[in-house]
């Protein structure tokens, strides 16, 4: 650093001392909307996705069918996953038939189970997962008609075939669900072809995907294209539930952004005006000394840059505060910083400092000596 930087540092600094106080305030104005810009595009960036999270335990928001009177097939199964790729968060493949206990036909379900509950986190059980062969699981409202409890058997038998399989199975829990599952009885694949005697045959896969609206029409397309075979839908319900969601706290965080940033320019504005006009002796005397216009807006565009970074450093240390407080406190997640939110900031708020000091500065650049120096 040659002498005339260290001049032109010195210059600054003993400017920014002598005006202690309104270097101060103007620097809250800008630590203020740096605050809040840094703040909220945290909170936008993380609190969506953790929604997005939060809404896949209402269930799959894509669902795979056959287009005829066919199942679906292991092959139809790896095509879909394979159309899917890595949007998958979880999925479960679901057949469907009935087995008759004591000559009453019950319906069942067979699932992956775990796999199933991934799907459909919403499940609760009142015992514990099957986990063996000639365990399930029984809907709530199945228990209570035949006064089924956890630990006891229950024999059922095929009902289309002469002889069909009859097994006795032990129930692993209760399954409460508030939906249709309350009225199955839910069994590994496995267990369920033990009594079919097929082939793996699927009515339907549910998907929980990582994927917005848009997406998942896409994903629905790939699927449609895979196989002629598969039909694939998007669970509405949900899909714009998140997506509805999503945009409108974006939407409404970047419009509170856009009114922030104007307010703090006026702020800085007003502030930094102030500040010129009071410098206008000062800068009167550096004219008529020999100072160029030019030197004197090299010192206010370093004055304003000095300002900006230190209001932008003060204020995203508090913005990462506060969308660390509104994370936990109000959506009770833990916030994941992007650290791309640090540069933003500064130069958002090296930009409105620079914004708010330019119309000043060229006006007082311009000033004659004669003119404030009149009476001196």
């Amino acid at each position: 650093m040659n002498n005339r930087h260290k001049m032109y540092l010195r210059m600054i600094t003993q400017s920014f001392w002598h005006r202690l106080s309104r270097v101060i305030i103007a620097s809250l104005s800008i630590a203020v909307g740096a605050a809040t810009l840094s703040g909220l595009g945290l909170v936008a960036y993380t609190v969506p996705a953790q929604m997005s999270k939060e809404l896949r335990s209402y269930g799959a928001n894509l669902i795979v069918l056959s287009d005829g009177s066919q199942s679906l097939t292991d092959a139809q199964l790896a095509a879909a996953d394979d159309a899917v790729g890595d949007a998958r968060l979880s999925r479960a493949p679901y057949q469907y038939t009935n087995l008759l206990y004591n000559q009453q036909a019950l319906q069942v379900m067979g699932t992956i189970v775990d796999d199933a509950w991934a799907v459909r986190p919403y499940w609760e059980i009142d015992g514990e997962l099957p986990s063996g062969p000639d365990q399930i699981l029984v809907g709530e409202n199945v228990a209570e008609l035949y006064r089924f409890d956890v630990g006891e058997t229950v024999g059922l038998t095929e009902p289309t075939v002469a002889d069909g399989t009859a097994k006795r199975l032990t129930v692993s829990g209760i399954l409460r669900t508030g939906g249709a599952e309350d009225d199955l009885i839910v069994m590994s694949l496995d267990t369920l072809k033990e009594f079919t005697g097929g082939v793996s045959e699927y009515n339907i896969i549910e998907y929980s995907v990582n994927a917005d609206e848009t997406r998942l029409g896409a994903l629905v397309d790939d699927i449609d294209a895979t196989d002629a075979g598969m039909d694939a839908e998007v669970v509405r319900r949900i899909s714009q539930t998140q997506t509805g969601i999503a945009q409108t706290l974006q939407t409404l965080i970047w419009i509170v952004s856009v009114i922030i940033c104007l307010l703090t320019l006026i702020s800085i504005s007003a502030t930094l005006n102030a500040i010129v006009s009071e410098r206008s002796r000062e800068i009167g005397l550096k004219k008529a000394l020999g100072a160029l216009s030019r030197d004197v807006m090299n010192e206010f565009v370093g004055e304003s840059v000095l300002l900006g970074l230190i209001g932008g450093v003060a204020g995203v240390a508090a913005g990462i505060w506060i969308a660390n407080f509104i994370s936990l406190k109000a959506f009770a997640v833990q916030l994941d910083i992007n650290w791309w939110v640090v540069p933003i900031t500064l130069v958002f708020s090296v930009v409105i400092s620079l914004a708010g000091s330019l119309l000043p500065a060229r006006r007082i650049s311009r000033i004659r000596p004669a003119d404030v120096l009149g009476g001196e």
